[in-house]
């Protein structure tokens, strides 16, 4: 079914610091035929406000097309649209998917494929589209894609780093109790024993020192995302990977297309995770059952912890508030524990029932340029392209606030270029549906210490299941092909 996309798309190494003379700006774009109006669906936030404030009235006055946005909370944005795409009433011509939902929705019908868009309204087909597509992460744009064809231009980057308070790691005091103590030098941990370790040695009582200084309130040595929503699975993984497993494995033919998936009937690896992970949950913030990525965040802001390992990057902004509201303290981002961090994007995608196709490809290009993504790292966001990351004035110390985890941020997502299609997570067409059950029985084995081998041996079977009824390929027992 799959095949790995172009060297286009795959290549390491491009690390363009500014715009390109290819590059496409409102300009180019050619007068369109069809003025009909097209509707937008766009999660709520910055972005969306400077869309609607700034680009969309360029676009409606260069092209006279007017264009309507639905701004949404993501929580609610698969169901929404995903109703109007099944009623085929050209309700969207613009979507927001996240990545797990793209391959998912491309082999439903449900996007078009760029290069067919750019071969009708594209001066210059399909080579314009592929300049277009130069500065774009490789690990995105293969997530994004399905048989060969990208579906989407992603705009928001949440690759994983390991967030930490950098002031307390180069303390000397806490470097000197913790060689005493352990044996080797405070550094941001690159395994799970040393993330274990740093997690018991910063966890303190109020009246305790850190730093050299009285705490006045609890401190833990860690924040995880341990509530039961989605972004436990994110974490567990993470773990996973780097442990070597997978939830479901991809297996090729000799012409490199997708045959089927491989599922471990007994998982090992998330057996390993879980325990990883129960033996950090003391030293982590108390958490209760809604307790996720803003609330991790918040832990760092508020300095409430010394790590927050499994950190999504386009939340830097939001954990570096803890240089304003903590006097000393300094931020800083390493790879995640394990080096194998969660990886996607949100992306946006033409619409197969579009009653304006035309004008709606024209705008997902111009809300990919080089300005637009240039104006989402400026509001706090983690940007999908390398010319904008890796722009000289990032480097900038004035710029930390928003930039700081863009360099941590480029390594994650060049190790993930094509390495994203040898995990099952990124290549299935049912990863929608799989999804939920991954989040529910990670949180569930985040509890039940006893019923995780029965937890996961379930999960398995339900991956098959899934997999066998949604997906465009079987999945069959791993132990079975060996």
């Amino acid at each position: 079914m799959f095949r790995p996309l172009s060297l286009l798309f795959i290549g390491l190494g491009l690390t363009l610091t500014k715009p390109s003379l290819a590059e496409f700006s409102l300009a180019q774009i050619p007068p369109l035929s069809n003025k009909t109006p097209i509707t937008l669906v766009a999660e709520k936030g910055f972005w969306t406000d400077y869309l609607t404030r700034e680009m969309l009235p360029k676009f409606t006055e260069k092209t006279g097309v007017k264009v309507n946005v639905v701004s949404t909370e993501l929580e609610s944005m698969f169901e929404l649209q995903t109703q109007a795409l099944l009623q085929g009433e050209g309700k969207y011509d613009l979507l927001t998917m996240e990545a797990g939902w793209a391959k998912e929705w491309a082999a439903n019908g449900y996007t078009v494929p760029l290069p067919e868009l750019a071969k009708l309204y594209d001066p210059d087909g399909e080579k314009a589209m592929e300049r277009y597509l130069e500065p774009y992460y490789p690990s995105l744009l293969n997530i994004l894609s399905y048989h060969g064809e990208l579906h989407a231009i992603p705009y928001n980057n949440y690759v994983m780093g390991s967030h930490y308070r950098a002031d307390l790691f180069e303390n000397k005091t806490e470097q000197t109790h913790f060689q005493q103590r352990f044996g080797y030098p405070l550094k941001p941990a690159t395994n799970f024993d040393e993330l274990q370790d740093q997690a018991v040695f910063f966890t303190r009582k109020s009246g305790e020192l850190l730093a050299d200084k009285q705490l006045s309130h609890n401190f833990y040595g860690l924040a995880l995302m341990s509530g039961n929503k989605p972004h436990i699975n994110d974490e567990f993984s993470s773990i996973i990977w780097s442990l070597g497993g997978a939830w479901m494995w991809p297996i090729y033919n000799q012409q490199k297309q997708l045959t089927h998936f491989e599922v471990p009937a007994v998982n090992q690896e998330a057996l390993k995770a879980a325990i990883i992970y129960r033996k950090l949950m003391p030293y982590a913030i108390p958490a209760d059952d809604k307790f996720a990525f803003n609330e991790a965040a918040n832990a760092m802001a508020s300095g409430q912890v010394a790590i927050w390992p499994f950190a999504y990057n386009n939340l830097w902004s939001a954990s570096f508030k803890v240089e304003a509201n903590v006097p000393g303290a300094r931020l800083g981002v390493a790879q995640v524990p394990g080096g194998t961090p969660y990886n996607g994007a949100y992306a946006f995608a033409v619409s197969y029932d579009s009653k304006n196709p035309q004008a709606a490809y024209w705008l997902l290009k111009y809300m990919g340029t080089y300005e637009a993504q240039y104006a989402y790292a400026l509001g706090g966001g983690n940007p999908c392209r390398m010319d904008v990351v890796t722009a000289p004035e990032f480097n900038q110390a004035s710029k930390r606030a928003i930039a700081g985890a863009f360099e941590a941020s480029h390594i994650a997502n060049l190790f993930w270029s094509t390495k994203v299609l040898d995990v099952g997570h990124f290549t299935t067409t049912a990863m929608g549906q799989i999804y939920p059950e991954l989040s529910h029985a990670c949180y569930a084995a985040s509890r039940h210490e006893a019923d995780s081998a029965d937890i996961f041996i379930e999960l398995s079977a339900k991956i098959k299941h899934l997999q066998n009824t949604y997906g465009e390929v079987p999945a069959i027992d791993k132990n079975n092909s060996q």
